[in-house]
Parts: C-alpha cells; structure tokens; sequence
C-alpha cells in the first residue's frame, strides 16, 4: 500500500515544462532521496506536493492516504499531514523560538493560546533534538545553522505522514547532521514517509531506502538505494548525452590575473565554509568554480569581492602584487567586477540601464564633481549596442528588460568601469536558451580580449561547455583542478559529490 501516489503530475511555467509526467510512489516509513542536477525540476515537484504551487496551477493527480489531495496552500497541506522544511532558512526574526516552532498551529486554551503550555512543548520538541536553546530567545538572535536546527525541529515536531526536505543539512554541522538522521530513522519507523532532497552522495547513501533521479522534468530513474552505487548514480544524473567543451577555444594566455592563497571563508557563526584555497586565473582565461549546494562557491567568491559579511582569512594577489580587498570598493578599484547570482542584488530596477551602468565608474566618468554626461553616454551607447541590448534605448528602466537583457547591463556596468577580472555567480540563471547563449558568447568575447574570468555555477553543463578548466569545491575544500579537454560532467559531479 502506498502513502503518497502521484500521476501525470505536470507543470508548466512560461516557456518551460518543470514537470513533465511524473508519477511517483512513496510507501509508508520510506525514505526516498530525489536527485538530480539543477533545473532537473526536483524542486518544482515538491513545491507542489508541499502546496506552494496550489491546485489549479498543475494536471495531473495526487493522491495521499487513499484520498485525492488538493491543497490550496501551505497551511492545507499541513492540515493533511505534508510538512515541509524549504531549502532557504526564512525566519519570522521578532518570533521567540517557541511562537516559531508553532506558527499557525499554537496551542489553544478557552479560545485564547495558551503561551505556558507552548513554553514546555516547545522545550520538550527542542530537547528530543538535542537542541540547547532558551525557546524564550527571538529567532533574529540565532545563527544562521541555528535558525535552520529550529526550523528542522518544527518540521519534525509536526504530526505529519509525509515529511519533506529540501537541503536540510546544507548549513549543519557534522554532529547535528547525525541528530537529524537519527530523528528521520525515528520518524520512518513510525510509518512516517520521508522526501530527501540532497546533493551529497554520502548522506544519500546513508539515510534513504530508494533513490529517485529527475532530470529534464522527468523520472529517469529509480533505484533501492543497497542495490546501486555512486557512480551509476551520477551517470543516470547526467544522461546518455554528456556536454563536451567546445574544441575550438584556444584561451590566451598573459600571465595570472588574480591569485588567492589559503583562503579560509567563515559564516556568521564562525563555522568554516571553505577552507584554504589556492585559486589563480589567467589574464584570457575562463576559469570554473563548481560545487553543489553548501561546497562554499558562492562564498569564496564574496570574500574574493570584500563583499563576504563574516570572517576571511589568506590573501589575495593582483597582477602579481598583493591586494587589500576587504570591501567591494577596494575590489573595483582593482579593475575586480562582481556579477552577483541574484540581479536583484546587482542592479536597480527602478533606474535607467543608462544610470545602472555608470555607477560602478562615476569617479572616470566626472568633472569637477559632476558627471560628464556625454562622456558617458557615449560610452554606455556604444557598449550598448556591442552587447546588443534589446531595449529602444539606454533610458529604458532596468526592470522592464528581460532576465538575459538585465544581465548585459551588469556586463556594461562593469566594461565601463574598465574591470579586467570578472567574477561571475551563476550568471544565467533564471534566463531563456537564446539568452544564455548570447550571454556565453559575451564571456568567450572578453575572455579573448584579455578579461580574466571567474565562472561560478551550479549548472555542470555550463561549466564544461564554456571554461578552459575547473577548479571543484566538495564541503569547503578543493577536491580536483579539471583541465581542458579532460573537462566533464560526470568528473565535475562525481568531484563534487565526492565520488
């Protein structure tokens, strides 16, 4: 007898099928880890099962316990017995543990919440976790791990039949990943049913009973987890069809741009995230950064800008001479540019492509204090029109332009600011084919004009398809430098993974 089945589940977004097809079958007490590689639709499918996508917006049927479910929320969901943790930590900061761990679902007494009694529930939830924190304190008070300890402990605590979750050791330490694990057999020996999302290979092959692989929306594979191995895994991650690098880049080689040694990157509870790289890109060279989810990419690449919030350690060369970069300021006056994973934080929607662009060069581009206008516009006119921005003009706001659009405006942003070395996050994310592929040509572009670039991505793919090499990051540290025609997604992943 089966939990949870689901049948011809699909989703469509604008231009995209996330889900294509799906059925799935979850046994009572299963643990099933879902896998696959970014944009596989893995989070698209427990989005709807977890009602975050309501019904309406899908086809396909779901059925749990026998009954059809249909939720129009969140909260719908839960009242049926889904529970689910989401990959980001997002708090309610001026909440005290306890109002946290029992948000929309407190403990009433005469029609009023009985605030002593959810005192000693949340108490009792905290310490059968093994959790040692006052639930009197606000949740903005709580490190970040901290804050997702609490958010598993809601989770775990609720009286669900299904429980999914999404990444939930990413910012865990070793120790609490074991207590979480514990707690999860816990539960699956009950007859709870588990939905494991996870990019580590070895957490997979620990806790779960099946696997089940996503990729392009669809099933593509299925496995008891005793019965396979980590290699087989991988490969039916990948396909039949692997990417291979373009053989005809032919990357220009002038001497090191930038150099980092024993680079130690730190959160905001002191816990290390990466751990002493060694990282050094090639003046005409694009150099890839891959890691999964919590490998520490993203945040080597922030300390790299000054733009890192916490603790940094080891130093950082340019053009052969040691640099101070401790802000984003003392970056771009390194010719060091930042194209960040989320525009949002790299551009002003509300703004001009005309005034986005000059910010990051307004000293150049002034006179006397003012800025020389038809010097700059003449130079964001004619960047402008190399990166072939569709837009009518250089005055069209930032916000009307498409995903792919707004990214070539942080590209001219930082060409006209004179950046010689880029450091790029994930920078087709979230836009179309035909975007992705003019935004690939602009980097070869700058590559072959002497730019130093930094490719970070979670996207293998890309990472193969474009760089000349690939440095891989597996939990904060270096786990392999991949060199040219040696580059691909199976070695990337299964680096990452630690395969």
């Amino acid at each position: 007898m089966h939990l949870l089945e689901v049948r011809s589940l699909t989703k469509v977004f604008p231009g995209v099928v996330a889900v294509d097809n799906v059925d799935l079958d979850i046994a009572p007490g299963e643990i099933v880890a879902l896998l696959g590689q970014n944009g596989a639709g893995k989070s698209t499918l427990i989005q709807v099962l977890s009602g975050l996508y309501p019904f309406g917006t899908y086809s396909g049927d779901i059925i749990f316990a026998g009954a059809p479910l249909r939720c129009r929320s969140v909260a719908d969901a839960e009242a049926a017995g889904v529970a689910f943790l989401a990959q980001e930590v997002n708090v309610a900061p001026d909440l005290t543990v306890a109002e946290g761990l029992f948000l929309n679902n407190e403990p009433s007494r005469f029609g009023l919440v009985d605030a002593q009694f959810r005192m000693a529930r949340a108490k009792l939830a905290l310490k059968n976790f093994g959790v040692d924190i006052d639930p009197a304190l606000p949740l903005g008070d709580l490190d970040l791990a901290t804050q997702q300890l609490v958010l598993i402990v809601r989770a775990l605590s609720k009286n669900a039949r299904l429980l999914i979750l999404d990444e939930p050791t990413a910012a865990l330490t070793d120790r609490e990943t074991v207590r979480l694990f514990e707690r999860m057999r816990a539960l699956s020996a009950r007859g709870v049913a588990i939905i494991f999302v996870s990019h580590r290979l070895a957490e997979v092959f620990e806790i779960s009973n099946r696997i089940v692989i996503m990729r392009d929306g669809r099933i593509s594979g299925a496995f008891r987890t005793s019965e396979t191995s980590r290699d087989a895994v991988v490969d039916q991650m990948i396909g039949a069809t692997p990417t291979h690098r373009h053989a005809n880049r032919k990357p220009r080689t002038g001497g090191t741009a930038l150099e980092a040694h024993d680079l130690s990157v730190f959160d905001a509870s002191g816990r290390e995230v990466a751990n002493r790289l060694a990282l050094a890109i090639g003046r005409g060279e694009i150099l890839g950064l891959f890691g999964l989810l919590g490998s520490g990419v993203n945040e080597a690449t922030m300390a790299l800008f000054g733009a890192w919030r916490g603790a940094v350690s080891g130093s950082i060369s340019i053009d052969g001479v040691p640099a101070k970069i401790a802000s984003p300021v003392d970056a771009v006056g390194h010719g060091v540019g930042l194209i960040a994973q989320d525009r949002r934080d790299g551009l002003s929607g509300e703004h001009s492509i005309y005034d986005n662009a000059i910010l990051a060069n307004l000293d150049e581009l002034s006179r006397y204090g003012f800025v020389d206008a038809v010097k700059a516009r003449r130079k964001v006119m004619d960047l402008f029109d190399r990166l072939k921005i569709k837009a009518g003009d250089v005055d069209m706001t930032v916000g009307t332009l498409s995903g792919g659009n707004q990214q070539k405006v942080q590209v001219v942003r930082w060409l006209a600011a004179g950046a010689k070395i880029l450091l790029l996050i994930d920078p087709t994310r979230g836009v179309d084919v035909g975007a992705r592929a003019e935004i690939k040509r602009i980097w070869t572009e700058l590559a072959d004009a002497g730019c130093a670039i930094l490719l970070v991505s979670s996207d293998a793919e890309e990472i193969v398809e474009i760089c000349d090499r690939a440095v891989v990051l597996c939990n904060g540290r270096i786990a392999g430098t991949i060199d040219g025609a040696d580059l691909s997604e199976t070695r990337l992943l299964k680096l990452a993974a630690g395969v």
